[in-house]
């Protein structure tokens, strides 16, 4: 077995399209190894931002030889009568470059047939190699490539060596001019040397490199940069609290350092959020922090040097975020002169999407549909009456620091310094959370509102954006969602998961839509197709987020289905929430399996009645039916009670209990498909209407595997 070394040198590659690249380095290999019939032991790829490595152990040196069985003509077409070979059977053979009388004929489903069966010898791995790795080169994607040396190589940064190694001989590929040799390039300030690489050796490989000062794997140079930071940030009794950002800096140096720097504590009259995303986002330093989370006036900077000439590299660092935070101080205090409430108007200079108004537009929308909500709530005794005036105002000033001087330097910073100028303004202290919360959950693992009012403006804010974009057909598609429609429905679902807020999907969705310009009145003769079309393909995105958020939480696939294919469905979302929590404790009970089983029988058949209303006893011609109807009507009150009290968990057992044995005696007993129409659709209105009582608003277990669970 021999080993395979392979990287690409490159200028500076940006930091977020490594790990991305290296993914798809370490996907492609593996798909072209089997194809080609390469075994491997393992596989690794690492890097820098300039150089892209893989590295893979155990290769064979030659590809498995195969025999290959290629099917031809029909026995009776190849051969005549006589068993002489026909023009059909030679033209087969010659074509497989095989004797005819090698042609074997064997027995197929559709009759005999003759198949040329050929032995194909494998390969040399170092021949093969050239057309995987230059698949491999031509086939990473960046999220923006350039053109080099010609039309047909794209890459993120101009490539300037290629090092392939398959043991100690060079791997004879060429790109574009760019051929392939044992040579790599050392650190460009700290070295500069050109380093011969004997063999595919991944200690040598290693070890060479950082001799000329380059850590080339990754995780080992991430731990190297996260010791030195912690060293730094010890003495102030703070850590690293920030592992993306670590993550991005490691892909930013190939020799792992770090120093302190200073800035002016006059600028911690800033806001903190400012100055933590002056550094992080713009400069990519660690602030560093006390233990109440206030800010030193101090940072760590990654270095990709070494201690020598370590107070140039300070004084530059701190002369950079100088001019930042000195620029943010003249956003803070400049924005502070107009207050949030002035800026209202002009957000009719903003637009939103075409057909769809501007930003003025917008917040209207969000008003009316954030009132709606509140409305709606204060109905259920879900929030106070007074609540209501601080939702409008929230919402009202809920887009106004867009047009600030410092959210347009800073765009993470919206709602953020919105909160913070609506304190300045003197704002109801809600009403300045609520700006800065709707914007929650930003990213998957971020906190959703906590405050209802900021919850409420925050669920208005994404319908209408999700809203919108289904009306102008801006959804989704694969991995591309440009305008976050699965985060905002993601967020939508949290909210009203974990408020508790009894909303009907429907109503909201209903309300959003007809807010629209598009559809000024719900008399609008276009409403009926939004009621038609845009809400089911909204229900539908929805329903698939529920799925998969599920699924992902650890829920049987089988169950969240269930759950979501009850008549009622999920126009309630806590409500389903409910549900589902209800049945995962019911699907680890010993009686599970039957109520699965009464549900799902009762609903196979109960799905062939043609008819509806109720039961007509005078129909009845056997004892069974009638206690069957009589262990419903008993029953029927005290299920649906429990219900309705969202008492899920004892209502399965009441069911169970009720309805396993009595169903499976019904069916063993009564024929339910007679001739007699009428006697035969009032036995399946029967089943069906206790089936109804489960699946309608509870789930529909119809929808369970149960493969390998008893009854």
């Amino acid at each position: 077995m021999t080993d395979l070394l392979f990287e690409i040198g490159t200028e500076e590659i940006p930091a977020s399209y490594i790990t991305p690249a290296l993914n798809q380095m370490e996907a492609l290999f593996t798909e072209y190894a089997k194809k080609h019939r390469l075994e491997m032991q393992s596989l690794y790829c690492t890097g820098t931002p300039r150089r892209l490595t893989m590295f893979v152990k155990g290769l064979p040196q030659k590809q498995e030889s195969v025999t290959e069985e290629i099917q031809g003509p029909a026995a009776s077409i190849a051969f005549d009568k006589a068993g002489n070979p026909t023009k059909a059977g030679l033209g087969f053979a010659r074509s497989q470059g095989v004797d005819i009388h090698n042609l074997q004929t064997k027995k197929t489903a559709k009759g005999e047939y003759c198949f040329a069966i050929k032995k194909v010898e494998g390969q040399e791995t170092l021949h093969i190699l050239p057309e995987i790795l230059t698949e491999i080169l031509k086939n990473i994607s960046f999220p923006k490539s350039m053109k080099w040396k010609g039309n047909n190589l794209f890459f993120a940064r101009p490539i300037r060596s290629l090092l392939a190694l398959f043991g100690d001989k060079v791997v004879p590929m060429e790109i574009n001019g760019i051929k392939a040799d044992r040579f790599v390039s050392g650190h460009p300030f700290l070295s500069g040397k050109r380093i011969e690489v004997s063999q595919a050796d991944w200690d040598l490989y290693k070890r060479l490199l950082k001799l000329e000062k380059v850590v080339v794997d990754m995780t080992e140079r991430r731990e190297a940069l996260r010791t030195k930071i912690t060293q730094l940030m010890v003495p102030y009794g703070t850590t690293i609290d920030d592992e993306e950002l670590l993550d991005e800096v490691t892909n930013l140096v190939e020799y792992p350092n770090a120093i302190e720097c200073n800035f002016d504590k006059e600028f911690l009259d800033i806001p903190a959020n400012v100055i933590e995303t002056a550094m992080k986002e713009h400069q990519r330093y660690f602030p560093i922090k006390k233990k109440d989370g206030k800010l030193f006036n101090k940072f760590i900077a990654a270095l990709n040097r070494d201690e020598n000439n370590a107070d140039t590299a300070v004084q530059g660092n701190e002369r950079v975020l100088r001019a930042r935070l000195s620029d943010a101080r003249f956003f803070w205090k400049e924005d502070r002169k107009v207050p949030l409430g002035k800026r209202v108007e002009d957000l009719k200079n903003l637009a939103f999407l075409e057909k769809l108004g501007n930003y003025r537009d917008r917040t209207d929308r969000i008003i009316k549909l954030s009132e709606y909500i509140s409305h709606r709530l204060i109905a259920f005794n879900q929030l106070p009456i007074e609540a209501d005036a601080l939702v409008k105002r929230a919402a009202l000033l809920c887009k106004a620091d867009l047009l600030t001087q410092m959210v347009g330097e800073f765009p993470s910073l919206q709602g953020i310094m919105g909160r913070e100028y609506a304190e300045w303004d003197g704002e109801e202290p809600s009403v300045a959370l609520a700006i800065a919360e709707h914007y929650m959950p930003r990213f998957a693992t971020d906190n959703i509102p906590k405050s209802k009012v900021g919850a409420i403006v925050g669920l208005a804010d994404k319908f209408d954006t999700i809203s919108s974009c289904f009306t102008l057909e801006l959804t989704p598609t694969g991995s591309q969602d440009p305008y976050s429609l699965r985060r905002h429905a993601y967020g939508i679902i949290r909210i009203i998961e974990e408020h508790g807020f009894a909303l009907e999907f429907r109503e909201v969705l209903s309300k959003s839509l007809s807010l629209l310009p598009m559809f000024p009145q719900r008399e609008s003769h276009y409403y009926p197709e939004i009621l038609n079309k845009l809400i089911p393909d909204i229900k539908e995105f929805f329903r698939d987020r529920l799925f998969h958020i599920n699924v992902e939480r650890g829920h049987r696939y089988d169950l969240v289905n269930a759950v979501l294919n009850a008549d009622v469905g999920f126009d309630d979302i806590y409500d389903f929430f409910q549900r589902l929590k209800a049945l995962s404790n019911v699907s680890k009970e010993e009686w599970w399996p039957d109520l699965v089983t009464v549900v799902e029988r009762t609903f196979n058949i109960g799905k062939k009645a043609n008819s509806s209303g109720s039961v007509n006893e005078r129909l009845f011609t056997e004892a069974e039916e009638h206690k069957l109807l009589e262990i419903f009507k008993g029953n029927e009150t005290a299920i649906r009670k429990q219900v309705d009290e969202k008492k899920y968990e004892e209502a399965s057992h009441t069911y169970y209990e009720v309805f396993a044995k009595p169903v499976h005696i019904f069916f063993d007993r009564v024929f339910v498909n007679v001739e007699d129409e009428a006697v035969r659709n009032n036995r399946l209105l029967l089943i069906k209407s206790i089936n109804e009582l489960y699946s309608g608003k509870i789930a529909d277990l119809s929808q369970m595997d149960m493969s390998g669970e008893k009854s």
